[in-house]
């Protein structure tokens, strides 16, 4: 009979699916690591790279935020592809409003989980404030997830809008051209579109999860029940990674400058809209 009295999860892991869990993560993190590579996606890759690293050494409390990190930019490329003029804000403020968020909860986890480690190495310490600030740092993560879907569905909303209006086909077609678009390209952009929002759904649900989880506290139900982390935190991440993995941004949009291509998007459609275009816009940073 194993003594779980200093276990503060009151269990002990499950070998086979924590097993399956690191292998899964080694293969995404290797993989990730290799496709940024090649196809020359720093901040993605970086963000990738960070990401499956912690989830494979077991951080799994901060790993989430940078695959958000990561997906934040991948909005601005989308923005890009199917229109810039679309969208609220330009394609690299996406990454800076939304990374920031980012690095608060990050930072607002940290000081928690510090707090709170440093409570219970005390005699007599209370790591309840330690755990609150963690809590409110995983809800601002979450309110930050849930504000990013907000802007994502509105700028889906306002292409679909404005393709109506024209009659035209509400395709994932450029207004200045990656590469060479045909159906196919079409479909392949499509399916990159449905990638990051189920792995942005995905990642919300751990989020939430965790939430719950640290609010019911160290005894609670969802903290010395393994199979809820096992479904709801790593098989929520693992599945976001490995679904970015098999659609990476590389694989659609190839060896290209991202940020390059949207400074010369942008100045383009600075100079061809006219004045009344202009004052209908609403583009930030």
């Amino acid at each position: 009979m194993v003594d779980e009295s200093d276990n503060i999860y009151q269990y002990w892991p499950l070998e086979a699916p924590n097993l399956t869990a690191l292998i899964l993560f080694a293969i995404a993190w290797t993989m990730h690591t290799g496709l940024a590579i090649y196809y020359k996606q720093v901040w993605f890759g970086v963000c990738m790279f960070i990401a499956n690293g912690l989830e494979t050494v077991g951080c799994s409390i901060f790993a989430p935020a940078f695959f958000m990190a990561a997906i934040y930019y991948l909005l601005g490329e989308v923005t890009v592809i199917w229109g810039i003029r679309h969208s609220r804000f330009k394609p690299w403020a996406y990454t800076k409003i939304f990374v920031s968020l980012d690095v608060i909860s990050i930072w607002i986890q940290a000081s928690g989980g510090g707090a709170a480690a440093g409570a219970s190495n005390t005699d007599g310490g209370n790591p309840q404030i330690g755990i609150s600030i963690m809590i409110g740092g995983l809800g601002f993560q979450v309110a930050a997830t849930i504000l990013f879907m907000l802007f994502c569905l509105d700028y889906y909303l306002r292409v679909q809008k404005h393709h109506r209006l024209e009659g035209s086909d509400p395709s994932f077609v450029p207004n200045w051209e990656l590469n060479n678009i045909g159906e196919h390209g079409k479909t392949r952009r499509k399916q990159k579109i449905f990638a990051v929002a189920v792995a942005v759904i995905l990642v919300f649900v751990r989020s939430v999860y965790r939430v719950v989880e640290m609010a019911y506290g160290w005894d609670g139900y969802l903290m010395t029940e393994e199979g809820y982390f096992l479904v709801l935190d790593a098989l929520m991440v693992a599945l976001a990674s490995w679904i970015t993995f098999v659609f990476h941004p590389g694989i659609f949009l190839g060896k290209i400058n991202i940020s390059a291509e949207q400074k010369e998007a942008l100045g383009t459609r600075e100079n061809n809209d006219s004045n009344r275009e202009k004052k209908k816009r609403f583009i930030l940073f």
